[in-house]
């Protein structure tokens, strides 16, 4: 349905569009004051009003990882305004953050006047040849007229799976003129369904005809909100459930009695993992590449292979496979649970009762001796990067949300930290610098009184220090707490390039020292050297609202 308009400025019938697409709050960067349609923004009805607010950034990096953070924590498209020549070009390490990650943000990137671009102006841009290669889809208004109608085919675009995000490229002369458009109000759609009933009943056959089934819980499953049908299928099951490798949310409770763990990168180390299983049902994986080029495949040669991805592209891409289904991870859960309970008999119940049994077992065996095996640190040495992790979530609001970018092998936080809650835990797959600190923000935009912490390493923060100045000038409930190595450790994902452990170039001197960098974007900050001092500067963190900054020296 479509309601017409008068005539009116470009610029405010994109916002009348978005507004229409239920869009609340539009990221940009100081530099987007330069925008027609940020400037229409701010004089706008939508932003005195608060229906459409304006969120500024000193970078439009830290704009996009607020747009994606946003849009992670809510499922709900996020919108960016980028000013033409450098907002795009600044932008590209974020849109490709979000790329990987099939998160769905909207860019509004202002180009140059459409009678200038064949005269080579200073800040003209080939969006098309920029940005095709980093995200979902992208498109250059020709027309005033047109501009609602590519709104609305790109949140279309970048809700549909494989989510993602999207560039829309806007002449100026285009924002600035009149039209006489349509505003497009979105469609109800309907969900994705469940998989057909041969396919079910499959599954179905695979699933009792196996003696040591597991899961492989990807990170589709808590971008779609399967998370629960998970667990209710492990429960029937009574099997393990692994974290694909790089979770970017709780894709399983890492609690729960039947979670083993996050799978390695190490594609050899995580073959190894699953080899003793006769069955692997992947539900939802993206990650699915060897670490090596000359490495095994995730999933050992033996056993039945069953993949259920809500993306077609990823179903039966890569790994092997018996069988690959595209459907609603959710739906197809909840009927296979369904036809389970109608074709098996008390023989296979009592299987999987002694199935659940043992699985409980070896995963609580395996946690007690790894407690057992743990070696408090002396208090006058640097904090371990497990222990940082370990006293922090002692420590944390029960109701707080953790965004991470870390991450190093032999210390995941998503298996260190309790995560229970579908919206306690977000993380990227790109492994680009300053995205956890962005995110933290964008995240806190959607809700606004739970702390949210950002945990990264000194390497990605520095990237984008700026998103301090955001956190300080709206005065969000954001926690910093940067794991300071000093280029020993990245604690990012590695390159699978390298045969050994290279010699990292280090930048500790001269020692930047982020506390004050912190203070001078009006932001309380505090630095801690010793394990003994950790604890305490940790509960100070939460002791008022408002952001906090801490810099914890660590090893790995």
């Amino acid at each position: 349905m479509t309601a017409s308009t008068p005539q009116s400025l470009t610029a405010h019938l994109i916002l009348d569009q978005l507004n229409t697409e239920g869009c609340r709050y539009l990221f940009g960067s100081n530099a987007s004051s330069d925008s027609p349609i940020a400037a229409a923004l701010l004089r706008s009805k939508y932003h005195s009003s608060e229906r459409i607010k304006f969120i500024g950034a000193l970078h439009e990096a830290i704009a996009v990882f607020m747009a994606a953070g946003y849009s992670q924590a809510t499922s709900l498209p996020s919108v960016v305004n980028l000013v033409s020549g450098q907002g795009l070009l600044n932008a590209i390490p974020a849109i490709y953050s979000a790329y990987r990650s099939q998160t769905p943000v909207i860019i509004l990137a202002d180009q140059e006047d459409s009678y200038l671009l064949n005269e080579d102006p200073p800040l003209a841009v080939e969006h098309h040849k920029m940005a095709s290669s980093v995200c979902k889809f992208m498109a250059e208004a020709r027309t005033a007229r047109e501009v609602c109608r590519l709104i609305r085919r790109a949140f279309h675009e970048a809700l549909t799976p494989p989510k993602g995000p999207v560039v829309l490229s806007i002449p100026i002369n285009l924002s600035l003129s009149t039209a006489r458009a349509q505003v497009m109000t979105p469609p109800v759609s309907s969900p994705q369904g469940a998989a057909d009933e041969n396919s079910v009943a499959k599954i179905v056959q695979k699933l009792t005809e196996s003696h040591s089934p597991c899961i492989i819980s990807g990170n589709e499953v808590s971008q779609y909100r399967a998370r629960k049908e998970v667990v209710l299928i492990s429960d029937v099951l009574g099997c393990p459930v692994f974290s694909e490798p790089l979770p970017t949310g709780v894709n399983f409770p890492n609690r729960h009695p039947h979670f083993h763990g996050v799978l390695p990168l190490n594609s050899k180390e995580a073959s190894n993992l699953l080899s003793k299983h006769d069955l692997f049902l992947l539900l939802g994986v993206q990650n699915r590449l060897p670490s090596r080029t000359d490495g095994p495949s995730l999933l050992p040669d033996n056993g039945i292979a069953i993949q259920i991805n809500m993306d077609g592209k990823l179903a039966g891409k890569t790994l092997r496979s018996n069988l690959a289904i595209q459907a609603d991870i959710a739906e197809t859960l909840s009927r296979l649970r369904a036809e389970l309970q109608l074709q098996v008999d008390k023989s296979w119940l009592k299987a999987a009762n002694v199935r659940a049994r043992n699985t409980i077992s070896e995963i609580a065996e395996k946690r007690q001796k790894f407690e057992t095996a743990l070696n408090f640190p002396d208090p006058n040495s640097q904090t371990p990067l497990f222990w940082l992790l370990r006293i922090l979530d002692g420590t944390r609001p029960q109701k707080s949300v953790i965004v991470s970018d870390i991450n190093e092998a032999s210390c995941q936080p998503f298996e260190v930290l309790s995560l229970e809650s579908g919206s306690s835990f977000f993380s990227s797959t790109s492994g680009v610098s300053g995205y956890a600190s962005g995110a933290t923000m964008g995240i806190q935009w959607a809700g606004k009184d739970i702390p949210v912490i950002c945990i990264t390493g000194d390497e990605s923060f520095l990237g984008y220090p700026q998103a301090l100045w955001t956190a300080g000038h709206y005065q969000l409930n954001s926690k910093f707490i940067i794991a300071k190595t000093q280029g020993v450790h990245s604690l990012k994902i590695a390159p699978s390039a390298p045969t050994k452990k290279a010699l990292r170039w280090q930048f500790s001197d001269p020692r930047i020292d982020l506390k004050q960098l912190a203070e001078g974007f009006g932001i309380q900050g505090e630095s801690v050297r010793t394990f003994g001092d950790l604890e305490p500067a940790i509960s100070r963190l939460f002791e008022t609202k408002g952001p906090r900054l801490l810099e914890v020296d660590v090893v790995v």
